[in-house]
């Protein structure tokens, strides 16, 4: 069984033992509490902080998307200085799937690209047979051309191309295969999304629209959407500093390209920077 170690939502580890995934856990945190349970065993254990007021997912079993858990391949790209990773401005999610070795396996021709758990409804485009199939058969043929070979000194190389171009030529590979399954169906996906901002008592958060109506702003917390109406006085409200952060790393939904670029274009706006 595999146990897969989770920091701030990220898959940093994985381990064949229960005791090892704990051993491997960041220091300091309090008790850990047991998950549902799956098949006999628990399918995740929380993880607390004293600074913290809500537990968090420390330890996770794969096998835990019967129960809601997703995988998510995450990547950074564009110019410098909008978000927390150096010399990144988008960040969005690349593919969602209950198969954590499929994901971690494309992960390895993604510079910068991590995988992430959390839990979230299940996208069907991360579980057809064409998918898996597909991505499978590319990851095992790259690792196979990345791989050096062994030949005698006074034979010719079978690829002459140099590592570095493999490795770029791999990446553009994995790349077309995701956007060919998970990119936006076509260009007026982001007229169709907008932000709006929601008051939750002296706090200003931003939702997004649609999915507005699911009551939850950008940041994870709890709100009322249908008080999602024009804000016209923003004074004595304090920014949520998740909502208007630089880019949507922290914040627990996964952006889409298109919900992506309508939180940055509001962002941009001059209203409501400056409360």
């Amino acid at each position: 069984m595999t146990y897969l170690l989770i920091e701030d939502g990220r898959v940093v580890s994985a381990h064949d033992t229960l005791p090892s995934a704990r051993a491997a856990g960041p220091q300091g945190a309090g008790p850990s509490e047991a998950g549902p349970m799956l098949g006999g065993e628990p399918a995740w254990w929380l993880r607390t902080w004293p600074d913290k007021d809500e537990a968090e997912i420390g330890i996770v079993r794969p096998q835990a998307t019967a129960l809601g858990i997703r995988f998510e391949l995450r990547m950074c790209q564009a110019p410098a200085g909008t978000c927390n990773h150096p010399g990144c401005s988008r960040y969005v999610t690349a593919a969602v799937s209950s198969s954590y070795e499929l994901l971690n396996s494309l992960a390895a021709f993604l510079p910068s690209s991590w995988v992430w758990a959390r839990l979230r409804s299940p996208d069907p485009r991360g579980e057809t047979t064409e998918f898996h199939s597909e991505a499978e058969a590319l990851t095992e043929r790259l690792a196979s051309e990345l791989r050096p070979a062994l030949r005698a000194v006074e034979e010719p190389p079978r690829d002459v191309r140099t590592l570095s171009a493999r490795r770029e030529a791999a990446y553009g590979l994995v790349v077309q295969l995701l956007s060919r399954h998970f990119g936006p169906p076509g260009p007026d996906t982001a007229e169709e999304v907008s932000i709006l901002p929601v008051v939750a008592g002296t706090d200003l958060h931003l939702v997004l629209a649609p999915p507005a109506a699911e009551g939850a702003a950008l940041c994870g917390s709890p709100v009322q959407t249908s008080a999602a109406e024009a804000i016209v006085d923003v004074s004595g409200l304090n920014q949520c500093d998740k909502c208007f952060g630089r880019a949507p790393i922290t914040p627990t939904p996964v952006l889409t390209a298109a919900e992506h670029d309508a939180w940055m274009d509001y962002l941009r706006a001059p209203f409501p920077h400056t409360p």
